[in-house]
């Protein structure tokens, strides 16, 4: 790898622009705004002065992907949209959360078969407290977004999370103990 951290970055935007931006809009992300996600994700290495601490290049790539998954997620937050592949599309959270799965550089931890089993569970949830867990561990609202949304409390909604969290917590470690999972 180049030692210069303007050469770096030119290596790396010629080498692995056209995958993150292919990364950035399967996330979600606009067609028109997915160079910019991208390009941001390569300033914040570049100033994070990342290159010349990570010498193998498995750990360069799965680092700027991470960047760009972050950028991602702030440009959802920032323009109070759901993360969902295409707007026009219908998607149930399962495939939401299959594709995340399919898109973590690291490892995809979660099979489909596994989400499958998670949405049951999901599921199983009172009404009250699905829409909020959704909302918030999936589609990555805030409190104060969700407390919109639902016209309800702050307090309520973070009662709602905690005890989903605590239901989920229980049921999740119940199938992991029993094999499922």
């Amino acid at each position: 790898m180049p030692q210069d951290k303007d050469e770096l970055l030119q290596v790396l935007i010629t080498q692995y622009a056209q995958m993150y931006m292919k990364l950035a809009y399967a996330i979600g992300v606009p067609f028109d705004d997915v160079e910019d996600i991208v390009m941001e994700a390569f300033w914040s290495f570049y100033r994070a002065d990342y290159g010349g601490k990570l010498e193998n290049e498995k750990v360069v790539k799965a680092m700027l992907a991470r960047i760009v998954e972050n950028k991602c997620i702030d440009y959802f937050r920032k323009e109070k949209r759901s993360i969902r592949p295409n707007e026009d599309e219908d998607l149930s959270e399962l495939e939401i959360i299959a594709d995340f799965s399919a898109h973590d550089p690291l490892q995809a931890v979660i099979s489909r078969e596994s989400c499958g089993q998670i949405y049951e569970i999901l599921d199983g949830l009172r009404e009250s407290w699905k829409d909020v867990t959704i909302m918030y561990f999936i589609q990555g609202l805030t409190t104060e977004e969700i407390c919109e949304r639902l016209e309800i409390t702050n307090d309520m909604c973070r009662s709602r999370i905690s005890r989903a969290r605590k239901y989920l917590r229980e049921e999740l470690q119940s199938h992991i103990d029993k094999g499922h999972l």
